[in-house]
């Protein structure tokens, strides 16, 4: 009884829904709501809503939302106190609080386009990619400092026996003397520790280990950025 009394009382609340920017063109996809008894919403794809309401005070709620980050709201008090048409449109401003509200999981009726799960899709490969990005950022970072002398060690060490015997006086003073230096280092040397301990600059060292290399007593490898110096072993 009480209900039929309620509905014979409704009064029919509607109107059109506005950016507060553009008092023309009516907001489309805005969700609505009013804190009736139970509480009612709608979801306007149109721009206009309707709500059938008894006596009371109300408080009607419009938000907006692009990509699921809300853009656009509004909150109205209205007040029902006989019946029949009520025409309330609600203009909605952007929300003055600093936080972003998110729609998230809501179970809504209508045809408002939700994109949360192709969201979700996008963030996790963004995520993949960062990840990818830092682990070949740190890795070229790694091998980029990597000591001479740790990649060096990828070398073969020659014994000291099996370096190949050449007679000093068949060598020219200076070939002689940077020969005896490789010798003397075990064998293996830089070229930059060698160019160090030698009178020479650094285009003359490199044509004497060139000739070097072309007499056969040593062989030059590529480490990085450095040049390895070895004596040949004996054949």
């Amino acid at each position: 009884m009480t209900s039929l009394i309620a509905s014979a009382q409704a009064a029919k609340v509607y109107g059109t829904i506005y950016e507060w920017s553009d008092l023309e063109t009516p907001l489309k996809n805005t969700i609505v709501e009013v804190n009736s008894t139970p509480s009612q919403y709608v979801v306007s794809t149109t721009g206009t809503y309707s709500f059938n309401l008894s006596s009371g005070n109300y408080l009607i709620k419009a938000k907006y939302y692009r990509n699921n980050i809300l853009e656009y709201a509004a909150e109205d008090e209205i007040r029902i106190d006989r019946e029949g048409d009520y025409v309330h449109d609600l203009l909605l401003f952007p929300p003055t609080e600093l936080e972003n509200e998110y729609l998230g999981d809501i179970n809504l009726t209508g045809d408002l386009e939700l994109k949360s799960e192709s969201n979700l899709k996008y963030y996790i490969i963004t995520i993949i990619i960062v990840f990818a990005a830092l682990f070949i950022l740190y890795w070229m970072r790694k091998k980029k400092n990597k000591p001479i002398e740790q990649e060096a060690e990828e070398t073969i060490e020659i014994p000291p026996e099996k370096i190949a015997k050449t007679e000093s006086k068949e060598l020219p003073e200076d070939l002689r003397g940077i020969y005896e230096l490789i010798l003397k280092k075990g064998g293996r040397v830089t070229q930059k520790e060698l160019r160090k301990e030698v009178k020479y600059g650094e285009a003359k060292v490199s044509l004497l280990i060139a000739d070097l290399e072309n007499r056969g007593l040593v062989k030059k490898i590529k480490k990085g950025r450095a040049n390895i110096i070895i004596a040949e072993a004996q054949k």
